[in-house]
Order: C-alpha cells, then sequence, then structure tokens
C-alpha cells in the first residue's frame, strides 16, 4: 500500500534489484509504461497532423538492466539526508528525552554512590569503580537504543537504494554524524554530573581529558552500532549480538580480571577491546600524581602510580589509548560500510 503519491510515482518509474523476481517485473511494467507513452504520443501526432517525437521508441522498448551513476552531488546528497535525519531526530522527542533523563538519572545515583571521594585507601577502589561505570555507560546506554533506530531506517534505505536514489557513503555517514552528536550531548550530562558529584580530580587537565576519553569511547560505540546494524537480519538477532559483544568487552575490561593473568588464549581479546582502552586511559588520568593516606598499621596504596602498575593499565600512555580508540571507530565504520555496501542494489553504484 503506498501512502505517498511521489513514492509511489518513483517505484513505478524505476528499476527494483532487490531481487531478480523484483528485477523482471520492475522492467516489465517500465516497458509497458514506454510502449503506453509511445502509443499515446502517437495518437496525439494524428490528431495534430505532427510528427512523433524522435525521443519516443515506440513499442519494442529493451532494458538493458543497466543503471547509470546518480547525477546527484555527494555532498548535495549528504546534506539532503543529513537535513532529513536530524528532522527526524528532532521530532522524536520521547527518544530524546528519554535519553537526557536517564543521563540525569544515572548522573546523580551514581554520583551519590560514591559521593564526594576521599584520598584514602578506601576511595581507590571506589575510585575505580567510578571510572568503570563512565566506561560502561559509553556502551549500553548508546548501542541499544539506536540500534533500534538505525535498523528502521537501514531497511528504508535498502528499498530507496533499489531505485539508486542515493549512494550508501552518503547514507551511512549522515546517520553516523546524525548519532554522534545526539549520543555525546545527552552523555555529557552524565559525565559532568558523576565527575563534580563522586568529586573525581577536580583538575581542569584531568577533567577535559577524561572527557575526550569518554567522547571517543562513545564514538566508537556509534561506530559499533552501525557496524552490528548492518550486518543483522532482523532487530532481534542485533539485541542478541550486540549485548553479548558488549559482555566481553565489559569483562576484559580491566577491572575484573588483571590482563597479566588471562590465559594467553583469550589475552587477544585486549586488543581490540574499546573498553580496555578507554578504562586504561581514565585511571591513568585519574591516578596519576594522586597520593593516598594509610591508616596506621594497614597496607594500602600509597600513590597512584601504584594503582596503575598494580592494574597493569600503562602499557600505552592516555593520549595512545585515545587513537587506538579512534582507530577501532574506524574499523567499525569500514567494516558495517561493507556490509551494508554488499546488502544494497544496485551492485553497479560502488559508492
Amino acid at each position: 500500500m503506498h501512502e505517498n503519491p511521489a513514492d509511489y510515482f518513483i517505484d513505478l518509474m524505476t528499476l527494483d534489484y532487490r531481487s531478480d523476481d523484483a528485477l523482471n517485473r520492475s522492467k516489465a511494467q517500465v516497458k509497458q509504461l514506454a510502449d503506453k507513452f509511445a502509443e499515446h504520443e502517437a495518437q496525439l501526432a494524428t490528431y495534430t497532423n505532427s510528427e512523433k517525437p524522435s525521443s519516443v521508441s515506440g513499442k519494442g522498448v529493451e532494458f538493458s538492466g543497466e543503471l547509470d551513476l546518480p547525477r546527484n552531488n555527494w555532498f548535495s546528497e549528504y546534506s539532503t539526508l543529513a537535513r532529513r535525519d536530524w528532522a527526524n531526530a528532532l521530532r522524536n522527542v520521547p527518544f530524546l528525552m528519554g535519553q537526557i533523563t536517564q543521563s540525569v538519572f544515572m548522573a546523580l545515583l551514581i554520583g551519590f554512590m560514591f559521593f564526594y571521594l576521599k584520598k584514602d585507601s578506601v576511595s581507590v577502589q571506589n575510585r575505580l569503580g567510578v571510572l568503570f561505570i563512565i566506561a560502561v555507560n559509553a556502551t549500553f546506554p548508546i548501542v541499544m537504543p539506536f540500534l533500534t533506530l538505525y535498523y528502521k531506517e537501514r531497511d528504508i534505505m535498502v528499498r530507496e537504494r533499489s531505485s539508486a536514489t542515493y549512494r550508501v557513503t552518503s547514507f551511512y555517514l549522515s546517520k553516523f554524524t546524525t548519532y554522534v552528536p545526539i549520543a555525546l550531548v545527552s552523555n555529557t550530562i552524565f559525565f559532568i554530573g558523576i565527575y563534580f558529584i563522586s568529586h573525581l580530580e577536580f583538575d581542569a587537565g584531568k577533567f577535559f581529558i577524561g572527557l575526550v576519553t569518554f567522547f571517543c569511547l562513545s564514538i566508537v560505540s556509534v561506530a559499533f552500532l552501525l557496524m552490528v546494524g548492518s550486518g543483522v537480519k532482523s532487530i532481534e538477532v542485533g539485541f542478541v549480538v550486540a549485548p553479548a559483544i558488549l559482555t566481553i568487552q565489559l569483562l576484559f575490561g580491566g577491572l575484573f580480571a588483571n590482563p597479566h593473568t588471562i590465559t594467553p588464549v583469550l589475552r587477544w581479546i585486549r586488543w581490540v577491546n574499546p573498553v580496555q582502552y578507554g578504562f586504561s586511559s581514565l585511571t591513568q588520568n585519574e591516578f596519576s600524581g594522586m597520593v593516598f593516606t594509610c591508616a596506621q598499621g594497614t597496607q594500602c596504596y600509597q600513590t597512584g602510580a601504584e594503582v596503575i602498575k598494580a592494574y597493569d593499565v600503562a602499557r600505552f600512555t592516555t593520549w595512545q589509548n585515545i587513537l587506538f580508540l579512534l582507530m577501532l571507530a574506524l574499523v567499525d565504520m569500514m567494516a558495517g560500510y561493507a556490509v551494508l555496501r554488499w546488502k544494497a542494489k544496485p551492485k553497479s553504484i560502488w559508492l
């Protein structure tokens, strides 16, 4: 059932590359329309004693099935799709309010759970817990809600793409540049709230480095959800695959098990684990230069450097971890595009 006249017109006049049957059916349909139009032009020429336009081929129109490259400029396609995505996003008020409400609620809950951390031996465990929760909040709360939105819009793209309406790259990049700002704005509220309520290091440099790390981890999550959403056949499968992978990332994130103690069979996971890079960066940034007070007669970490060494998070520097996060985001983006490009038709348009 068609509710949009323009959409119905496009379906009538273009070839459908979604399957061989659809392609053959659309060829026959377009051929029939061309023949009817030729007959109509011939009748008009008879009535007006004028020649039939040379541009009309008449009956026997044949189609090779080849489709020319899109005539639209890439930037024009991207800007049009981006405007549409932003319009749809701003109209989805329940989703936006849900993101903001969730961020505020979690910031207050976690912030007051670890309220005003001191610089004693007890605060070491609590600080590590806060930093890991920050890393966790850059994964699940971003991936799961946005995955639902992307999967619905992906199906629309596949149908529109079958008519060669636009390129895959323009669609894919428009989604990325729309989702990232929304994720960053809503989660910035969470980061700022939990940072100051729990009283992490009140240092401007450490605050902004921590915020950059959080942003990079959020960007990786957006790239990850695009990759999963492009690869799964149904949203139900996506809801199984995405949490499974994220759970593995959290288990090997560096808090629950020291990387040195993990069996070599599984130790390689740390190299492709964005949570581990994010947690390492946050931990180094927070504990560097810190000094803790220990109760008399007890053993504890006296400096932040001891904590960093004990948890083995200093293999790479803070900025190197951030760089690895951006590299993982790029890999996820390329993998997601490759999967989406493989699914989208016509395949004659390589971008």
